[in-house]
């Protein structure tokens, strides 16, 4: 079945846009110039008018007058003295005795011989008239003063259809209506795109796919769009599958490698060597479980449950204090909850960066929670010597650390704040670094309550 794309649809809706605007002027200027009505009839007056000065005038200058009062809607001819009328044919409509023309029959008396449509016998009756028009044109007989016969013939100027219109007007009629069927073909063509639009939206590379084949599609182009983005998903899913499963199995096999290594390391005589192994082993896997969690959030693979804050960030608190890091709960909203919807681990992660990086660079690190203006804030302060102003949006990038220096007795591997940042935004939060007034840094982050829109 032949089907047009959808540039030809675009394309011909263009096309009789622009004719149907071009044919609205062309009846603009029929109605401006008094040619609204395709046999347009003189006016009464006008004939009585041409029948006197014919009827006044000298039969040698009366073909002159005829010559002036002739245009292109009525011709003016004379039939000499003496000329005997042909019979009318007994088809032809006599409408000098119609309501419509009784003002010709009162201006002009017993002058008026006749009123009829020329084409009458041949057509036998009367063809339809729109807006007041009609389309056979009209004789006006007139007896003038001498004897002689007037004949005073409408005729219309331009080419008209069936129903009296201008061809242009009636082409113009047509052009609209095919206009408004390639409009209608169009908007069926663009509900599959909008369909298209609000799967897309719903597409989780780690989740189940979307289902586009029951996008009802007809242009060639949409329905090569819907199957490019069945493929995109497909090639999606495929590779956050293979880039979770690859991340998943290195870091169970370093877990492994890292869990024999730290019974060997016991075996390290030398006190000092065998705490910076361990820390080395530690370090390892936070760096690995840091980059499972990026890599999950970067897709939109993280667990929501519905959680309370205060008790989170309680207890996780107290674990890291007894882990031996140096870290104060300064305030804690007393007997309410805070509730978000977040992903647990995600949160007992973004905590423990934050409290790290306070500690190596600012000695200790105070905890706060506190709820204001609808949104759920967890503020971590440091007593450090702060940050240069021009450097606080750079710790929010890979790699890069606030102490210039790569080794890593002084600090990891520049890392922890922008795995902070990317898993507090793909919870819908917000994170903001700045330096404390009285000396130290602070990381100010905002997570919106549950109930409220994120």
């Amino acid at each position: 079945m032949f089907r047009l794309g959808l540039s030809a649809r675009i394309l011909g809706i263009g096309v009789t846009f622009l004719l149907s605007a071009w044919i609205a002027l062309v009846a603009l200027y029929y109605w401006s110039n008094g040619l609204s009505r395709v046999a347009t009839y003189p006016s009464a007056t006008q004939i009585l008018t041409i029948t006197e000065v014919l009827s006044d005038a000298a039969p040698q200058a009366r073909q002159k007058l005829v010559m002036a009062a002739s245009s292109s809607v009525l011709t003016v001819a004379i039939d000499p003295t003496g000329v005997v009328l042909s019979p009318e044919p007994a088809l032809r409509e006599h409408m000098e005795d119609l309501p419509e023309f009784a003002a010709y029959s009162n201006a002009l008396g017993d002058r008026l011989i006749s009123i009829r449509r020329l084409d009458a016998a041949a057509s036998g009756a009367r063809r339809p008239r729109l807006l007041g028009g009609a389309i056979d044109p009209i004789e006006f007989r007139v007896r003038l003063n001498d004897g002689a016969i007037a004949r005073l013939q409408t005729k219309t100027p331009f080419i008209v259809t069936l129903f009296g219109l201008p061809a242009g007007l009636g082409a113009g009629l047509v052009g609209t209506l095919f206009a408004l069927v390639a409009f209608i073909l169009l908007h069926r063509e663009i509900l599959p795109l909008t369909k298209l639009a609000a799967a897309v939206d719903r597409m989780d590379p780690s989740g189940e796919p979307v289902q586009l084949t029951n996008i009802p599609a007809r242009t060639p182009e949409t329905v090569a769009l819907v199957k490019a983005f069945e493929r995109l998903q497909a090639r999606l899913q495929s590779i956050i599958g293979s880039r979770f499963a690859l991340i998943s199995g290195v870091q169970h096999d370093v877990r492994s490698f890292a869990t024999r290594l730290r019974l060997r390391i016991d075996h390290i005589s030398d006190l000092t060597e065998r705490e910076k192994a361990i820390r080395d082993i530690a370090d390892m896997i936070d760096l690995l479980d840091n980059a499972l969690l990026t890599a999950r959030a970067g897709v939109g693979a993280l667990d929501q449950e519905l959680m309370d804050l205060v008790a989170l960030i309680e207890q996780e608190t107290v674990d890291l204090g007894a882990s031996g890091w140096n870290v104060t709960l300064s305030s804690l909203p007393q007997g309410r909850e805070i509730l978000v919807i977040a992903d647990r681990l995600a949160i007992r992660r973004i905590l423990a960066n934050l409290v790290d990086n306070a500690v190596k660079y600012g000695q200790i690190a105070n905890v706060t929670l506190e709820e204001r203006d609808n949104m759920a804030i967890i503020l971590v302060e440091d007593m450090g010597p702060g940050i240069v102003e021009g450097e606080i949006d750079l710790l929010l990038e890979p790699f890069v650390r606030s102490e210039p220096s790569r080794a890593r007795k002084t600090g990891g591997a520049g890392l922890g704040l922008a795995v902070v940042r990317t898993l507090v935004e793909a919870q819908g939060g917000t994170i903001a670094i700045s330096n404390r007034a009285n000396g130290g840094a602070r990381v100010e982050l905002r997570f919106p309550l549950f109930g409220l829109p994120t």
